[in-house]
């Protein structure tokens, strides 16, 4: 599979971007990673495999986890913003403001199963060679010596990270994140933030590798991927930052819906 962050982003970024008022973006993120979370539990008991990556795990599965974790970003979104690198590059202040839009649950539940679909159909077409064949190919592996799909994962997190990072670059150049008056942000900590952040990581660095299937790339990379997260969900509780939404800003209404340009 393609890495699940960010590059499993790019076919859903550019839909949030074409019509950032049809879309909840945060919901089309979380939905484009919500399949791979049930690789934090491989070879353990509840072990799901690849039930997750069906069309049936899209509801039972990936549904109440993308808005899940659309909740815990946007509480966490501002506090963490303001203390990441490249902050102009990036425009991360602009991020803040998600803590406090929110759309119509239509819209967030439709944007949430729309990213798990663009994952799941990646998946099968990046790993199936049967495309390939179809169009006149040869057997990729007695050609070249290596599994179409390991080869087809490798360029498919290339080219999926690259074009995320460049709509982001973009959106971020041409103000396209938030289109109105950006609330204020929580004030920065750096010194107490990347502290608690280091000693989570160092932390999780020495538990990782006693987890079951740590040696496969899958659930070693999506672990790594939420050591990371948690690290800097930690370094923002450390500082104080994490909140529902910035002070003195709309409520669950939806009246920011016609403000937020959010392309992740």
């Amino acid at each position: 599979m393609p890495l699940t962050f960010p590059s499993h982003l790019a076919p859903v970024l550019p839909l949030k971007l074409w019509r950032p008022r049809w879309f909840d973006g945060v919901a089309l993120a979380t939905g484009s990673v919500s399949p791979d979370v049930a690789y934090l539990f491989s070879g353990t008991r509840i072990d799901l495999g690849l039930r997750t990556h069906t069309l049936g795990g899209l509801l039972w599965w990936c549904l109440p986890v993308a808005l899940a974790y659309a909740w815990v970003v946007r509480r966490v979104v501002a506090g963490i913003a303001v203390h990441l690198p490249a902050r102009h590059a990036f425009a991360w202040l602009d991020y803040a403001a998600l803590g406090a839009v929110r759309h119509r649950w239509q819209v967030t539940v439709c944007s949430a199963l729309l990213g798990a679909f663009s994952h799941v159909v990646w998946d099968r077409v990046n790993q199936s060679e049967r495309w390939l064949l179809l169009m006149g190919g040869r057997d990729f592996q007695a050609t070249v010596g290596v599994p179409w799909w390991f080869f087809s994962d490798l360029v498919g997190s290339a080219v999926g990270g690259a074009v995320v990072v460049g709509l982001a670059l973009r959106a971020a150049r041409r103000g396209r994140i938030f289109d109105g008056v950006r609330p204020p942000a929580p004030p920065a900590r750096p010194a107490v933030f990347w502290a608690a952040a280091l000693v989570v990581t160092g932390v999780g660095s020495l538990v990782l590798p006693g987890l079951p299937a740590a040696g496969v790339p899958g659930p070693a990379g999506v672990r790594l991927l939420h050591l990371a997260a948690l690290a800097l969900i930690v370094g923002a509780a450390a500082t104080g930052t994490l909140s529902a939404r910035p002070r003195g800003q709309a409520g669950p209404t939806g009246r920011l819906d016609h403000r937020q340009r959010q392309p992740g």
